[in-house]
């Protein structure tokens, strides 16, 4: 057999295989290779024969490995393999360059199909480009099939079923979406306990962002089937401009917050855009009274919860505390802890003034200077500064503070009063 390359062996066939890649191999990063070797005349060679194997980057040309194997040769055919974890097998177009012993390599070079890519899909390999389309595109058009399952099985420390990642600023780590009326993405944890099915973390950005855009759409919807919570959110954040939960309505003719009893359903309240709130079944506090937040007059700090409070003589919409007995004007007690509290603005700057009670059931501080008092009695002010008493018969008009709920048999003391000034 002559060895010139005028006259060198032919590579006749190349059939690049995967499927039947034996067990022995079907792990590795060899190729299957079969082929047909004649002389010049197109005889069949028969024997030993050595193959050199390189294999190259279509784009650049670059060799990437190569592997010399002896073959045998019978009746001109022959089974081997090439490759290695030294050759960049990773999803490239690649061409393979064949030469026959010493005979040089054959031209053109083979281009290797795409059969061999599915190495591409084998444990920890990268496919890896540049493309305006999906390097990777599946498709699944079976009734309850799936387009993609991944599984992460360790049981112990920090896993990921499925990682996806983006570098650009107005990029997605990952995208969903469907084309009919379903939903685009669904996330169940079938653990017990407090497992997440959905778990998203961001640096300086929105952990979770959800778009809808129809009208009957929702950007997030959280369901429970069972007895337990749909939706739950928790917030490490000061101050009123990062609450834990932050509603935002662009449409004035909107709400802030609806609560139903189901989904378009019979509505039990709702905020309005305007911050108004409607309550079919009324509202309920952990304070009894109702509270106004009025300006001091004086020392604020001589001020403390239960005092009497009376309009200032001295300054507009202020108040200070009772010091005269039958005083007209005034006008309620400085709350302990107001159930509902008015005129506080709704900003984080420190609350000026103090809460005032005008109506509802408070602590207040009282004396007996006019006598025991007794459930029931009437209370105005009294001459120890910000102490009521018992009012006795006939006091002034609009000197009364309100009614006792709890007796004081003497001295001074503080007790339950209903606030009602007239």
């Amino acid at each position: 057999m002559h060895r010139s390359k005028r006259s060198a062996p032919l590579l006749a066939t190349l059939l690049l295989v995967l499927a039947t890649a034996t067990a022995a191999v079907a792990q590795s990063d060899y190729i299957p290779v079969q082929g047909r070797l004649t002389d010049s005349s197109g005889v069949p060679l028969h024997g030993s024969h050595t193959l050199k194997f390189r294999l190259y980057d279509v784009a650049t040309g670059t060799l990437l490995c190569t592997l010399t194997k002896s073959v045998t040769v019978d009746r001109g055919l022959f089974s081997t393999y090439f490759g290695g974890t030294s050759c960049g097998i990773d999803g490239r177009e690649l061409t393979l360059g064949i030469e026959v012993g010493d005979d040089g390599e054959m031209a053109p070079r083979f281009f290797v199909d795409n059969a061999v890519y599915a190495w591409g899909l084998r444990p920890g390999a990268v496919s890896q480009g540049s493309y305006s389309g999906a390097i990777l595109h599946i498709e699944n058009a079976a009734a309850g099939g799936r387009g993609l399952r991944a599984y992460a099985t360790a049981t112990s420390g920090t896993n990921y079923g499925v990682v996806g990642a983006s570098q650009s600023p107005a990029g997605y780590g990952g995208y969903f979406f469907n084309n009919q009326d379903g939903v685009a993405l669904r996330a169940s944890a079938t653990g017990a306990g407090f497992k997440d099915a959905l778990e998203a973390e961001s640096q300086s950005g929105d952990g979770v962002s959800g778009v809808a855009q129809a009208n009957t759409g929702r950007g997030v919807y959280a369901d429970n089937t069972g007895a337990g919570v749909a939706l739950a959110a928790r917030a490490n954040s000061s101050g009123n401009l990062y609450p834990t939960l932050y509603l935002v309505q662009e449409n004035a003719a909107g709400n802030f917050v609806v609560g139903s009893s189901s989904y378009y359903g019979t509505r039990y309240f709702r905020v309005d855009r305007t911050g108004k709130g409607y309550f079919e079944g009324g509202t309920q506090t952990g304070g009894a009274d109702f509270a106004e937040r009025l300006d001091v007059h004086g020392d604020r700090a001589a001020l403390s919860p239960g005092d009497v409070l009376v309009i200032s003589l001295g300054a507009d919409r202020a108040v200070e505390r009772s010091h005269e007995a039958f005083s007209t004007a005034v006008i309620g007690v400085h709350s302990t802890r107001p159930g509902v509290l008015a005129g506080a603005p709704d900003t984080g700057e420190p609350l000026v003034g103090v809460p005032v009670a005008i109506t509802g059931i408070v602590p207040c501080k009282v004396t007996a200077e006019n006598g025991a008092i007794q459930r029931g009695d009437l209370l105005v002010t009294s001459s120890t500064p910000g102490h009521a008493m018992r009012a006795g018969i006939s006091p002034p008009p609009g000197a009364v503070l309100g009614k006792a709920l709890q007796p004081l048999a003497h001295s001074t003391g503080q007790i339950e009063i209903l606030v009602n000034a007239r």
